[in-house]
């Protein structure tokens, strides 16, 4: 197999492993990222952090620890009354695991409330074992208005106002089909880049190692060889040229070739051959 060749088998190899590398990065390859240490990141959120009274909040625990450590949240929402199960969720990464604890809650009590001016909920920090260790995450402090004040609720007909909570998020491509997509054509752009680096190679080899150019005297040689198969006038055309080249070499070889080339009877193959290969000797060792 030539050197051209193996850079080929090289390139190919090269890109297909590119390409694996990349799609095994996308997807949560170990190597690709980085690894939770002994501790855990722990997140506490709330939505939104001013919300009318009777407006729901979403209070969120988020939990990153290295995959198989046990995690248990135990969030008293006090003064909030929950309006559902705490929905869990787990999603694991290489060697990491997120787990979140998610919670729908509102201030339906006077807890909430002030008479006058909004209240200030702070809610007791959220408890958490990661691995048996204890850990507590503050939340933000909530803000609950009074959903109407003093003197709309003296008028005969008290204002509404509209739901200000936002609708549901829509797209219109699906993210998992979309991250899809990505992670195949960033596959196929990394093997594009190594066969491109591969074909460079191969022509750069070709440049460097391209056989050096025929002297004169070789193309007539050659031409020579050539015409013992042909007819009478190529080989007399090949013989005349032949001399000519060898007359400020060799003036005996040349004369020979100009007496063979212009003899009464045509010159024979092997007259030719024989002469080429006397030329090759002499004049290669000269």
């Amino acid at each position: 197999m030539g050197p051209v060749r193996w850079i080929w088998v090289a390139a190919v190899a090269l890109a297909v492993a590119a390409a694996a590398a990349v799609v095994f990065v996308a997807r949560g390859g170990e190597t690709a990222g980085t690894t939770a240490g002994s501790g855990a990141d722990i997140t506490a959120a709330l939505d939104q952090t001013s919300v009318e009274f009777g407006d729901p909040v979403i209070a969120t625990v988020a939990v990153t620890a290295r995959q198989g450590t046990p995690i248990h949240v135990n969030a008293d929402l006090a003064p909030l009354t929950p309006l559902g199960r705490t929905r869990i969720t787990r999603v694991a990464h290489g060697s990491v695991q997120t787990v979140t604890y998610t919670t729908r809650a509102s201030c339906l009590d006077d807890r909430c409330i002030t008479p006058t001016k909004p209240k200030r909920v702070e809610l007791r920090p959220a408890v958490i074992l990661v691995g048996g260790r204890r850990a507590t995450a503050a939340w933000p402090a909530l803000t609950v208005q009074r959903r109407v004040s003093p003197a709309d609720a003296a008028r005969a007909t008290p204002p509404l106002r509209a739901e200000a909570t936002p609708p549901a998020v829509t797209y219109d491509v699906s993210p998992q089909h979309l991250a899809l997509a990505l992670d195949i054509a960033a596959a196929i752009l990394a093997a594009a880049g190594v066969l491109l680096a591969g074909a460079s190679a191969a022509a750069l080899y070709r440049r460097r190692h391209r056989a050096a150019p025929l002297t004169g005297l070789e193309r007539a040689l050659a031409l020579a060889r050539e015409a013992e198969q042909r007819p009478e006038p190529d080989r007399r055309r090949a013989l005349g040229l032949l001399a000519r080249l060898l007359d400020q070499r060799d003036e005996r070889l040349a004369g020979e070739a100009d007496d063979l080339a212009w003899s009464a009877s045509a010159p024979s193959p092997g007259a030719v051959s024989e002469l080429v290969s006397s030329v090759e000797h002499e004049v290669s060792e000269g």
